[in-house]
């Protein structure tokens, strides 16, 4: 019955006639006023923090959290941890439906505006949304001089509809991972994947001369069909996980087998029929013929053994496990799992901004940090000039070694031609011919061709050529500083990411303000100042500007992210979603053999109806089941 009634008096005056203080609830404390939904809001500012953390993957309580140590207490945020997951899921909810095209649209104004972005799509006969790739102009100058050897990691599956996510990285000047755009398939097939390497090549206008991938059989057959040129290779990281599990038990943990076998299948100094010997001894040896997968491996030794590749550009620096572990777990950083399409662009988006802002830093390095020598050699200082820092060090490992590893034990003619025999102490015996009439230095080794770097024995010859620079045609360009590989061109030009949104002006005043609170910061008159002078300011703008509704506001905020409005009639629709709850983990089922082998690894445990140690209990006893049928 609460309850206070005003009426207008004479004199334009309000008179109390009745006043009613009887609650049956105690009155919101003063403390916690600032928790009621009345008075809590997500304002702007916060608005913007919530969809800067989407970006970079960082959730929305640890956004609110960020907030309260930025604005000094939890109390000064204005709202709530729960507001900011609301104000996180009405955006995902805003795309609903119509992700698909909004992104394609996306994608249509940026290709218009004609700075290089190229993208194709593909729908099924619901035209739902079922391959799309996109690559911009920075990643197509990228493969220009990075892209004679590709990965394609076919292995992460992510976003609300488990659609397959498939980056295309390589190598850049310094030896890390650089991507080349990427794409998206709903579906594990040769087709989809031949799909996407025809577009890939539409965009780039070749294929790469080595390609490294998974051992999917879809994408294998693709890679034949579509890339008849290019040298197909499995990635021996995605190969080598599957090792243990394949063994016998009694192998696991056999460090004589595990000797064997890595000085074997990473060796690349050795001949592939040396490699097949060595291997049919290491199966006879530990009775592995009626393995499947090791003789699976076996026929499909050409696509991963190093020793198969030694004549193959480039294959010894994708040869390591490194690559798709860590181009893969990369990524993964700054996507997020169950998002709309749009979120998983952004997100990646926000890995390829960090990637080539690396990118510049290793390239200022070089260009401002002199590396420490190891020998007086002339050739040593040419080296640090023309390679990369990160580079150089592989360089100058070989030039060392040439003097402290290296000794020639022979020297003879073979009519014009040169040739030295060199032991170092690492691998045994190489040859080296120097060949007649350019002076072509071509080691056993193979080195060069694998790596792109003159090998150490090549060094002891350039050495006995009394030569204080590396010829320019040992000097790979790929490998070369960002002033050799590129003396007309920038940085920003090859690796600076096209900025999406189409104004940074918001951003900067806030930064310009950040900016006058850090000149004050400790001076309390001058605090206090600036404090009037925002105070005055913002007065004056409330005048001249037209204050939105905080739905009007949250709307626009949403399109501005999307980089449309969702529209009721999508041109393309998005897939279907994919089941998650009681779905179980997914991803491929075991053999019986694999399930029994994972069993076998877990401890017996005593069964209380059969008196047995096993795996299974007295409800699953299998005594159980004889006893209820022979009653």
């Amino acid at each position: 019955m609460a309850r206070a009634v005003f009426k207008l008096s004479t004199g334009g005056r309000y008179k109390i006639t009745k006043f009613n203080e009887g609650h049956t609830h105690s009155m919101v404390p003063v403390d916690t006023r600032n928790l009621m939904h009345s008075n809590r809001n997500v304002d702007e500012f916060q608005q913007r923090l919530i969809i800067s953390g989407i970006k970079a993957n960082i959730g929305p309580m640890r956004t609110f959290r960020l907030a309260k140590e930025i604005l000094g207490s939890y109390d000064d945020v204005g709202c709530t941890g729960n507001d900011f997951k609301n104000f996180a899921r009405d955006l995902k909810v805003h795309s609903k439906g119509s992700d698909a095209h909004m992104l394609l649209e996306s994608f249509s104004n940026k290709q218009e505006l004609g700075n290089g972005f190229k993208f194709f799509h593909h729908v099924d006969e619901d035209n739902k949304l079922c391959r799309l790739i996109w690559v911009d102009e920075m990643s197509v100058k990228n493969y220009k001089f990075f892209g004679d050897a590709v990965s394609f990691d076919a292995t992460y599956c992510t976003n609300r509809y488990k659609m397959i996510f498939t980056p295309f990285t390589g190598r850049d000047n310094h030896g890390k991972c650089i991507s080349f755009g990427a794409g998206l398939i709903s579906h594990e097939n040769m087709e989809s994947y031949a799909w996407v390497l025809d577009r890939f090549v539409d965009i780039m206008g070749h294929a790469p001369r080595l390609f490294i991938t998974d051992q999917d059989p879809g994408l294998k057959k693709a890679v034949a069909s579509s890339w008849k040129e290019t040298r197909h290779r499995f990635c021996m990281w995605h190969i080598n996980t599957k090792v243990a599990e394949k063994l016998p038990q009694k192998l696991r943990e056999d460090a004589d087998f595990r000797g064997m076998y890595d000085g074997l299948v990473w060796n690349e100094n050795i001949d592939p029929t040396v490699f097949e010997e060595n291997w049919n001894n290491m199966i006879e040896e530990y009775d592995l013929a009626s393995s499947r997968w090791f003789s699976d491996m076996y026929e499909d030794r050409a696509k991963w053994i190093p020793a198969f590749f030694r004549d193959v550009p480039m294959s010894g620096f994708f040869r390591t496990t490194s690559m798709s572990e860590s181009e893969n777990s990369y990524f993964k950083r700054f996507i997020q799992k169950n998002s709309d399409l749009v979120v998983l662009y952004t997100n990646f988006c926000s890995g390829l901004d960090s990637q080539r802002y690396n990118y510049k830093q290793a390239t200022h390095a070089d260009e401002t940090r002199s590396p420490m020598m190891k020998t007086n050699l002339p050739i040593e200082c040419n080296a640090a000039a023309v390679y990369t820092n990160a580079m150089f060090k592989e360089v100058q490992e070989q030039i060392d070694c040439s003097s402290r590893a290296c000794a020639m034990r022979k020297m003879f003619s073979d009519g014009d031609d040169i040739i030295y025999e060199i032991e170092d102490k690492l691998d045994g015996l190489f040859t080296v011919c120097r060949l007649h009439p350019h002076d072509d230095v071509v080691c056993s080794c193979k080195l060069f061709t694998r790596k792109g770097i003159p090998c150490m024995h090549m060094f002891l010859v350039f050495r006995n050529m009394n030569l204080d620079t590396i010829p320019h045609k040992y000097v790979a360009a790929r490998w070369c500083k960002y002033s050799i590989l590129c003396p007309n061109d920038s940085t920003d030009q090859v690796q600076n990411y096209d900025k999406h949104s189409k104004s940074n002006l918001e951003l900067r005043i806030f930064k310009i303000a950040s900016e006058s609170i850090g000149y004050v910061r400790g001076n309390e008159e001058l605090c206090n100042q600036l404090y009037e002078n925002l105070i005055e300011v913002r007065d004056k703008f409330a005048k001249l500007g037209t204050p939105e509704n905080s739905s009007l506001s949250k709307n626009r905020i949403f399109d501005e992210f999307y980089g449309s409005s969702p529209t009721e009639t999508p041109s393309v629709l998005p897939p279907d979603v994919a089941k998650t709850k009681g779905s179980g983990a997914g991803g491929r089922r075991k053999s019986k053999k694999e399930k029994a082998m994972l069993l076998a690894q877990k401890p017996k445990r005593l069964c209380r109806k059969c008196k047995t140690r096993g795996h299974h209990d007295s409800r699953n006893c299998p005594t159980k089941d004889d006893a209820d049928l022979s009653s």
